[in-house]
């Protein structure tokens, strides 16, 4: 991928949240669209746009649609994501406040069932 490629896909606030999310490990639709406040519809359009760009991979796991960084995760893209969540900076703060949540999500997850997040959004009500 070209660096101006990236820096496109990463000038959109949306897009860029999502890549920091998913930089911290794979994520079905659904708990991303909670963690961010963006409906499906939205989602889909960034994740299938980030998809053509060779940023993002995803697998379905029955109704369930599972992203994640494609591997090795590209190296521009990872000194962008950690640069950005030390500097000061409003959308900075952000990302920083987006990974806490997602922690408080994933604990969340792993108290209701020990199982993968498929059971866990049938029993969560994020699907």
């Amino acid at each position: 991928m070209e660096a101006s490629g990236l820096y496109k896909c990463i000038a959109d606030p949306q897009r860029l949240r999502i890549l920091n999310l998913l930089e911290a490990g794979a994520l079905c639709v659904c708990h991303m669209q909670e963690l961010l406040k963006v409906p499906q519809v939205k989602m889909s359009k960034q994740l299938a746009a980030m998809k053509q760009l060779g940023l993002v991979e995803s697998k379905r796991e029955g109704t369930w649609m599972i992203y994640s960084l494609i591997a090795p995760i590209n190296g521009l893209l990872r000194a962008n994501l950690q640069y950005l969540r030390q500097a000061e900076c409003s959308e900075c703060n952000q990302l920083h406040r987006d990974l806490v949540n997602r922690n408080q999500l994933i604990a969340r997850i792993a108290g209701a069932n020990d199982d993968c997040p498929v059971s866990v959004c049938e029993k969560i009500g994020c699907s």
